[in-house]
């Protein structure tokens, strides 16, 4: 199995908004990409933007 890599745009008003936000993208992730069942989310990265947090979320295979 191959990593998988996500990147995502996030409008940031506080840390809770947040990280429910990045929760959410994962939960949509895994219900509409089914081949993700048997990874976890590994690491993500963040770079803040003007107006938004760029977002990469890092998959890999469950060991």
């Amino acid at each position: 199995m191959q990593p998988f890599v996500y990147e995502t745009a996030v409008v940031f008003e506080s840390s809770g908004q947040f990280l429910g936000d990045i929760r959410q993208t994962v939960q949509e992730l895994k219900r509409t990409h089914p081949q993700l069942k048997d990874y976890s989310l590994a690491d993500l990265t963040v770079h803040k933007n003007k107006e938004t947090v760029s977002v990469t979320l890092y998959f890999q295979p469950k060991a």
